[in-house]
């Protein structure tokens, strides 16, 4: 009796334990403007990419903010205590407890720092077509944040040349006159 519950222990030990790592990891990129990026203390704005990485992994959700020196800033918290904050004018806020610096060295080495924090990122309303993140930390080497717009497809087209004209607007008379056909 002792060696089956032993067994059944161990069974469910492993089990839990492969669990934990067999977690499946989304990773989303969002296309849109990085309005701001600050790495410990420094505005490095004019340096931020063109796209934001969404990474899920169980309960852990992170955005990463790249620049084009390499270095990539992952604002990092469980995903799950979303707090709405409407009374502020914010539609969600997420805990971050963990900013995750990555920084590509001129010998081509990468070095990853794990900097504990109480920091959020936040989802503030925004137009139709359009979503604002904006994540802020501080950390003992200094604040980071980020804060980057996206913009639907649709969104966009509606944004284009004032001068365009509709996709249903009828062609214009140009006096050019079509072949007759045969």
């Amino acid at each position: 009796m002792l060696t089956r519950l032993l067994t059944v222990l161990v069974l469910l030990g492993l089990s839990c334990a492969a669990g934990v790592h067999a977690q499946p990891m989304t990773r989303n990129v969002l296309k849109g403007t990085c309005d701001k990026l600050v790495v410990a203390g420094k505005d490095v704005t004019p340096t931020c990419g063109d796209g934001l990485a969404n990474l899920v992994q169980g309960r852990r959700t992170s955005f990463d903010f790249t620049s084009s020196d390499g270095t990539t800033i992952s604002f990092s918290g469980t995903g799950m205590p979303q707090d709405r904050q409407e009374e502020v004018g914010v539609d969600a806020l997420q805990p971050v407890s963990a900013v995750i610096l990555t920084v590509k060295g001129s010998d081509g080495g990468i070095t990853r720092d794990t900097l504990m924090t109480v920091g959020s990122c936040r989802f503030p309303a925004s137009p139709p077509g359009r979503s604002i993140v904006a994540c802020s930390a501080d950390t003992q080497r200094g604040r980071f944040e980020g804060t980057f717009t996206t913009v639907s497809d649709g969104a966009a087209k509606d944004a284009g040349p004032k001068d365009a004209a509709p996709k249903d607007a009828a062609p214009k008379d140009t006096g050019a006159k079509e072949p007759a056909a045969k």
